[in-house]
């Protein structure tokens, strides 16, 4: 990997973005060479700077949902996404790459968990739905991206299994928990800033008061007093894959359910060595996932290393393969926000967003 790419995205890790004159300082590079490698090479690499949340201090619990849509819903999927980002807390959305499944991840505000809940049990009985499962996340975060294996200047990976398995790092870094607030202290233009940060994070905050039309003065004040507080350190993230290669990798999720404390410690260990992880999460009541995507020449090679290293750290566990190119992101759901109630969520007006041609049918 370039030397330059390599202290710059090592200086975004520790220091985050919003200050490039400190990113050029500690990296030697020109600013206007760190904004262009941000801008422009990040993505084209596979790479991106995220902005991940604290979902507690938001008052947001994380849902990961696995359902089946019915055959009608499928015709009208776009809108059925659309609907539901808009209107009933959707972050994340894919399809299934064996099996006619989604899955998805909500953030639920915890005063609406119940109402959530009965929702989604209404989609099933209006036919949206055939069913659906759902697992709480009470932690999650993205793994550093594994640049030792990766060769950015050739595209090419150079990966020895035996050395993979040999590792003795440090344990991955520490699960962090808090217990979600009833309440929380923002209003919508705190949100709104939060939205802009989570579509471009390396824009600074002079570009989002004008994208937001905005006095810079007002949004810089929010995000001094509010948003710096709910916004973690930004990081590097990739997907092992570039995005024109997509459409070749694969996804999988790995889920463990019922395993002891220091079942789900080997666990992390193993997938945060491993070269393709990109998101873990779990609850203390020993349920865990991951998520890893796949470059197609290393298929087979990472289900070998994974089977085998997982046989001899649990009985049994979930997997399933999503399609890469069917994922979307969708930023905090501000949509379901009001400055003087807080968090709302209307059920008949989310469903009517949800699927309107299918609800006119069964009328």
């Amino acid at each position: 990997m370039p030397t330059d790419l390599s202290k710059l995205i090592e200086a975004i890790n520790r220091v985050g973005i919003q200050n490039v004159s400190l990113l050029s300082r500690m990296t030697e590079m020109p600013t206007e060479t760190i904004r262009y490698t941000m801008k422009k090479r990040f993505p084209n690499m596979g790479l991106n700077v995220r902005t991940p949340l604290n979902h507690a201090a938001l008052g947001l619990e994380r849902y990961f949902v696995s359902a089946r849509l019915s055959d009608d819903a499928e015709k009208a999927e776009s809108s059925i996404t659309k609907g539901l980002s808009s209107n009933a807390f959707l972050t994340y959305w894919c399809k299934a790459a064996m099996e006619r499944r989604r899955f998805s991840f909500f953030s639920v505000p915890v005063p609406l968990v119940d109402e959530f809940r009965g929702f989604l049990g209404r989609l099933v009985k209006e036919g949206v739905l055939v069913d659906y499962s759902m697992e709480r996340l009470e932690w999650s975060r993205n793994p550093e991206l594994k640049s030792r294996y990766y060769n950015f200047a050739t595209g090419e990976w150079t990966i020895d299994w035996a050395k993979v398995s040999g590792l003795g790092e440090a344990p991955p870094v520490p699960i962090r928990t808090e217990e979600p607030s009833a309440a929380t202290d923002v209003d919508l233009t705190d949100l709104l800033i939060i939205k802009e940060l989570e579509l471009d994070s390396w824009r600074n905050i002079a570009e989002i008061a004008r994208k937001l039309k905005m006095n810079e003065r007002t949004v810089r004040w929010h995000y001094r007093k509010h948003v710096s507080d709910l916004v973690h350190s930004n990081y590097v993230n990739w997907t092992s894959v570039t995005p024109n290669e997509f459409t070749k990798a694969a996804g999988l999720i790995y889920e463990f359910t019922g395993v002891s404390k220091a079942t789900v410690a080997k666990l992390r260990f193993l997938f945060n060595n491993f070269p393709f992880t990109w998101f873990e999460g779990g609850r203390g009541d020993g349920y865990y996932q991951v998520h890893s995507a796949l470059p197609a020449s290393y298929f087979m090679e990472s289900l070998r290393f994974l089977n085998a290293s997982l046989g001899q750290t649990v009985e049994s566990w979930k997997a399933s393969m999503i399609d890469l190119s069917t994922t979307f992101w969708y930023t905090i759901p501000y949509e379901n926000f009001d400055s003087k109630k807080g968090w709302f969520f209307n059920e008949e007006t989310a469903l009517e967003a949800v699927l309107p041609q299918k609800l006119k049918i069964r009328k």
